[in-house]
């Protein structure tokens, strides 16, 4: 990789050199060959009608571009076929959507996930409020946009912070349209999960002033949308656990006994959602002169969440390890198991949240002498998040005897009386002398035995802002040897802060002062009015919204007492801050390769500085000493600041030829690199909350020792077995040699076909790995573990459980893209894509044997479109398909036995399922100004499916998580005043 680089920095050089020592050589007029913008008396205004000429508007923009690309254009009213962005982007060739609640966020491109993807707005890069660094489209609706573009190579004028692609959004411009317009759009959707409607207006136009030297374009959107995600998941352990019948077993008969591997935990979920969508852009661009060009553009996205989330969350981690006498039965058969001592959570959790994002660039473009174009810009983009007063309540019944089983699509769970237990597991039961230990003799339906036993307050906000200054200069020569030169430089600064206030008690363990409260503290689930809600998975009723607040209100005012006035350990574990500086200097060149090709080649140097701060924290759920009782053992201590420094050269070398006025033929080798999310890179080090203590001297460690005192506490140590989820701020980004070629045909404006082929060489991947095993003086950051006095965390302390994102060695990408558009005279038409991919990486033994598909990628993607249209009527049929996603690995170290399960966990890796979605579109011209549509989403029903690989033990693949929100409709009518 470096042999090449430095040979295309030196070619890059040479090329720029020899073309300015020409530039005083004869040179042909340039006056004709200006490249500046025109005004709008000058523009031929094509009138784009339909599905078809919208699709060739794309093809003519796509072809015009120095780099391979893909774009989506609007038809003649200015409208894309789909309620966001990322809907929309799914349409492109290589391009696919991750959803969710059952609507489009995330795009990948070319089979390479969001992470491998750059999100710009009108050429200036986007900020995003999570703790990754893919940004969600779903706030930005399709009616704010001309243009969007998909670019799959990349030149060294652009940021290069992408192995996957740039997605560039482009606001809606006076000077693209070439005329004044305003077009209004009402809409109603339906949603047969929520059986509810959403309303949504837009309003959008372009308008010329000042003889037509000053444009502006505009739009306004606002939606009030409703969702309704039934959810399945494995919750928050990433692990799933093995379970051998122990109850009444000697160590023998434990030894030999069926072994499975089965889920830790079961939420089972429902989201009741509520979106208010409010957007804005405004783009203001004048143009004095041929040589001159100024703007100032602004978008602006805000959007109100309102979540009721119903939740059952059965923990079966609590039946604690083998031996326990808690697994009551298992059978390696059926993969049942039933559990003894299992804590039921009933969760009733309000959110309300907002979120906004603005993005503002100001700049111009000057042309000096007909010969130098300088242009400048300064971008900013922040996205503020805030979650306030965010509650829930909790009601819990302890010590029950629990039935589980797992299978790809779903995780069963239902409490059982003892004497149904007995009889599944083929015991003798007595109600006098007890086999369960302490589990009651309830099975789990008596509402009275649910104790009102968690308050959960939340309030918290999270910024990321990016500020970006560039500038460029570019040397139009047009000789024989030389086209152009251009460098340019740019700067950004980027600070990313979490900040998050957050109690979670037991209300009860306070004082009321007044009976109300006294009243709720004291309360359990039978003491309101509930109903187990429609078509739902639940076991257990729930009681209404207003119920819920009720109880919020009357029992506020034991957070002071309960927490002493103290910020709880939950208000920090996840706080941190981020400050990432990049700076970048590139110089690029245009040659021509005969009347018909060019070669643009150069290279660009970017350096990144990245620094972190978090803390490093223990919440304690379970472990109880006498006088130190669960909770007490909180600890959140802050890490040091993790800093890290890292620069790289970037060549490339783009090819265009246009061999006749219907081929055209592109080929380049680029140089790329993707930075770690933030999530992955931040400095933080949680340990579970179910932690266990080992006696001093000896490995028979608990999760309870009731019988010590708080001084002999003092001498436990940490045991092996608790697991650890860690940052690694010492991630280097990847990089990438990525070769591309491709060959499109245009015979004719009713036929197009493309094929692509490419191949991406990346050095240091990045990847998540779940369940390794390391010592705490091996992780990436040091853990000030001498400064907890409750109890010993040895620095050299070996965990067995540690989760954690690392650079990989090697990965390999190769694929191959193609796209076939016909359109018949009778008007028919066809519009189809595919992309197919192989790729394989290599991590450290010590984390992984063997090689992997890299992670976050899909094999296939697919896309067809059949469909029909007239001059007032289209109807179109959607089909999107897209195969198994792996997203996170399981440890298997080289040293680790294949065959041993719990040495290797292969099992661990984690998959995204396959995706195969049906939508069905219809429009209908009723006048030259007006047009009706109805859209019909997600005809197959399709969910979103997350599942372990698993093995044997468990039967084979075993879910994480499964969203299921139905099928959506949309009818609405587009009106144009022009």
């Amino acid at each position: 990789m470096k042999v090449f680089k430095w040979t295309a920095l030196a070619l890059t050089v040479s090329t720029a050199f020899s073309g300015m020592a020409q530039t005083n050589e004869s040179i042909e007029d340039q006056t004709e060959q200006t490249q500046a913008s025109d005004t709008p008396d000058d523009i031929e205004v094509v009138e784009v009608k339909g599905v078809k000429q919208a699709d060739l508007k794309a093809r003519d923009l796509e072809r015009m571009k120095s780099g391979f690309s893909s774009v989506i254009s609007t038809d003649d009213l200015g409208n894309f076929v789909d309620q966001n962005v990322a809907e929309s982007l799914r349409r492109l060739p290589g391009v696919t959507l991750q959803r969710s609640e059952g609507e489009g966020k995330y795009v990948t491109v070319r089979g390479l996930g969001p992470g491998f993807v750059s999100i710009n707005m009108n050429g200036s890069q986007m900020s995003g409020a999570g703790e990754e660094r893919k940004v969600g489209l779903d706030a930005l609706p399709a009616d704010l946009l001309g243009t969007i573009e998909v670019l799959k190579t990349l030149t060294p004028d652009q940021n290069l912070n992408s192995i996957g692609g740039t997605v560039n959004v482009k606001a809606i411009s006076a000077f693209d349209r070439g005329k004044n317009t305003l077009k209004m759009r009402i809409q109603d959707a339906y949603s047969d999960a929520r059986e509810a409607h959403s309303p949504k207006f837009s309003i959008d136009g372009t308008q010329f002033f000042l003889e037509n030297t000053l444009g502006i374009g505009f739009a306004l959107s606002h939606e009030d949308r409703k969702t309704q995600i039934d959810e399945t998941r494995h919750h928050s352990s990433n692990e799933m656990k093995f379970y051998t019948a122990d109850l009444g077993k000697t160590e023998e008969e434990i030894a030999a006994g069926d072994e499975i591997l089965a889920p830790a935990q079961l939420e089972v979920r429902r989201e009741i959602a509520g979106r208010t969508r409010q957007a804005a852009a405004l783009n203001i661009e004048y143009k004095p002169s041929a040589d001159a060009y100024y703007y100032v553009k602004g978008t602006y996205t805000q959007f109100e969440d309102d979540d009721l989330a119903l939740r059952e969350f059965y923990d079966f981690q609590d039946a604690g390890s083998v031996g326990n006498g808690e697994i009551v039965y298992v059978n390696s058969q059926t993969k049942e198991f039933i559990l003894s001592d299992i804590d039921v959570f009933h969760q009733h959790f309000i959110q309300e949240s907002e979120n906004k994002t603005a993005t503002f660039s100001i700049g111009g473009e000057n042309r000096i002498a007909d010969r130098f174009v300088f242009d400048y810009e300064y971008a900013q983009s922040r996205s503020d998040e805030d979650s306030n007063g965010d509650r829930r309540v909790q009601f819990r019944e302890r010590d029950l005897i629990v039935y589980g089983q797992a299978s790809r699509d779903n995780i069963r769970a239902k409490t059982l009386s003892p004497d149904e237990a007995a009889g599944i597991a083929g015991l003798s039961y007595d109600p006098n002398n007890s086999i369960f230990g302490t589990s009651g003799s309830g099975d789990g339906s008596d509402l009275s035995n649910y104790q009102f036993d968690n308050l959960f307050l939340e309030g918290g906000d999270r910024v990321d802002e990016i500020k970006t200054f560039s500038l460029n200069l570019r040397a139009d020569v047009f000789n024989d040897w030389l086209d152009f030169i251009k460098i340019g430089a740019e700067v950004t600064e980027r600070d990313h802060v979490r900040n998050k206030d957050r109690w979670s008690f037991d209300p009860s363990a306070s004082d009321c002062s007044d009976e109300v409260c006294i009243a709720a503290v004291n309360s359990t689930l039978a003491d309101y009015e509930s109903s187990i809600p429609d078509n739902s998975a639940f076991q257990l009723p729930f009681e209404s919204r207003s119920v819920v607040d009720e109880i919020v209100n009357a029992t506020r005012q034991t957070v002071v007492p309960a927490t002493n006035g103290e910020v709880s350990i939950e208000s920090t574990k996840g706080d941190y801050s981020i400050v990432e500086d990049t700076q970048a200097v590139y110089a690029m060149a245009e040659l021509p390769l005969g009347a018909d090709a060019t070669l643009t080649t150069g290279v660009r140097w970017a350096q990144t500085e990245f620094s972190s701060a978090g803390y490093m924290s223990l919440e304690n759920d379970d472990f109880e000493f006498n006088g130190a009782g669960a909770g007490t053992l909180d600890i959140a201590i802050p890490l040091p600041d993790a800093t890290i420094k890292y620069s790289e050269f970037f060549p490339s070398a783009h090819v265009k030829w246009e061999p006749s006025e219907t081929l055209l033929v592109r080929g380049a080798v680029w140089t790329s690199f993707t930075r770690p999310s933030f999530k992955q890179a931040r400095a933080y080090a949680i340990f579970d909350s179910d932690i266990e203590l080992c006696p001093p001297g000896s490995d028979d460690c608990d999760d309870s020792q009731g019988g010590a005192s708080l001084q002999q506490l003092s001498q436990f140590v940490l045991g092996s077995d608790n697991a650890l989820d860690v940052g690694n701020p010492n991630l280097l980004a990847m990089t990438s040699i990525n070769y591309d070629a491709s060959i499109g045909w245009y015979p004719s404006e009713n036929l197009f076909m493309e094929a692509a082929v490419f191949y991406k060489d990346i050095d240091n991947f990045i990847v998540d790995v779940n369940g390794i095993g390391m010592s705490l003086d091996e992780l990436p950051l040091t853990l000030p573990v001498n400064q907890v006095t409750e109890f010993v965390i040895p620095q050299d302390l070996y965990l067995n459980e540690i989760n954690i994102t690392v650079n990989g060695d090697k990965a390999t990408v190769f694929g191959i893209e193609l796209s076939y558009n016909q359109y018949f005279e009778n008007g028919f038409f066809l519009q189809s894509n595919a992309t197919l991919l192989d790729s394989e990486a290599t991590l450290d033994s010590s984390i992984r044997q063997g090689t992997v598909a890299l992670p976050d990628q899909a094999d296939t993607t697919f896309n067809l479109v059949v469909g029909w249209e007239s001059k007032t009527f289209s109807a179109r049929l959607i089909g999107n398909m897209r195969s198994e996603v792996l997203e996170q690995i399981g440890s298997c170290p080289g040293t680790a036995n294949l065959n041993d399960p719990k040495a290797c966990k292969v099992w661990g890796d984690q998959y995204q399922d396959d995706v195969k979605s049906l939508d069905f579109k219809l429009q209908y011209d009723i006048t030259d100004y007006a047009q009706v549509y109805f859209d019909a989403i997600n005809l197959t029903d399709e969910a979103d499916l997350r599942y372990f690989e698993g093995n044997a033990l468990s039967g084979g693949n075993v879910l994480f998580q499964k969203e299921e929100y139905g099928r959506s409709y949309q009818l609405g009518v587009n009106i144009k005043f022009y």
